[in-house]
């Protein structure tokens, strides 16, 4: 898996090059890693989405069959009813 990666030390060469004090180079080129670091999803961080998704996964099913489960004994409820009225007429 490809990985993004910056090189600080030839950004701030860049910019103190272009006429930026060191300082400045040093605090752009330290705030552009901070970004690429923390807009990287990790292997961890891809797990632990995998794993939120199954246990969602998980959860819906767990409640589309509970759902058939009471849509069944409605439909068994009308029946019935239905049996019953038959019956009187």
């Amino acid at each position: 898996m490809a990985s993004a990666t910056f090189d600080t030390l030839h950004a701030a060469k860049a910019l103190t090059a272009a006429g930026f004090e060191a300082q400045q180079a040093e605090a752009i080129t330290d705030t552009i890693r901070e970004a690429f670091t923390e807009s990287v999803a990790t292997k961890a961080d891809i797990a632990e989405v995998k794993a939120e998704i199954a246990d969602l996964r998980a959860a819906v099913k767990a409640d589309i069959a509970g759902l058939y489960k009471q849509l069944w004994l409605v439909a068994l409820g009308i029946v019935t009813a239905i049996a019953a009225i038959v019956k009187l007429l």
